[in-house]
């Protein structure tokens, strides 16, 4: 589903409903349970790892994630940076996923396939709580735009990951230099 589609079906939910969005190559599970927590409309993002119980990451997993990747493999990370651009302005992470599945990072925490469907349920949950219909007022608009920068910032390898995690847990917002959307060119 594109974000308008994802967004439609989980504000439909009713509290404490949980629905599973994706199931990855290697069985990962990732789920949204509202919880009206923060905002009405609220959903906590799930992960089951196959022999491991379900849990409820932040962003931080995913910017941490990201820095593994990037680090790992400088060219497949940016091409995983480009699809989450692509994720943050629409686009259905299903249309993206063979491209994902593609790239190959020795280092990791989850799948590039997972991290799509992730991002796009974090996002999601920004827009929810510091959209027009949150209770909490945004910094960026759209709302998901925040997260984004902070993906831009761990791409762009400007800093090391502590800085960037540190202004992330204290809701800090990244340089207003990331609010240019990722371009890159590839090599063949």
């Amino acid at each position: 589903m594109n974000i308008d589609e994802a967004a439609k079906v989980l504000r439909n939910l009713k509290l404490k409903e949980r629905i599973e969005v994706y199931k990855g190559r290697k069985g990962t599970i990732i789920s949204a349970t509202r919880t009206d927590k923060i905002c009405p409309h609220d959903f906590a993002v799930g992960l089951k790892i196959p022999g491991r119980d379900e849990f409820y990451p932040t962003h931080i997993r995913l910017l941490f994630d990201l820095y593994l990747k990037r680090i790992s493999n400088e060219k497949d990370a940016h091409k995983l940076f480009f699809l989450l651009e692509r994720v943050r302005n629409g686009d259905d992470p299903e249309k993206l996923t063979a491209q994902a599945l593609e790239l190959n990072f020795p280092m990791q925490l989850d799948d590039p396939d997972v991290n799509l469907y992730y991002a796009q349920l974090l996002m999601i949950e920004q827009d929810f709580n510091y959209g027009p219909h949150g209770c909490k007022k945004g910094k960026v608009q759209p709302p998901r735009e925040f997260l984004m920068r902070f993906i831009r910032w761990v791409a762009s390898g400007d800093e090391e990951i502590d800085k960037i995690i540190f202004c992330a847990v204290r809701n800090k917002p990244p340089p207003r230099k990331y609010a240019q959307p990722l371009t890159f060119t590839f090599s063949p």
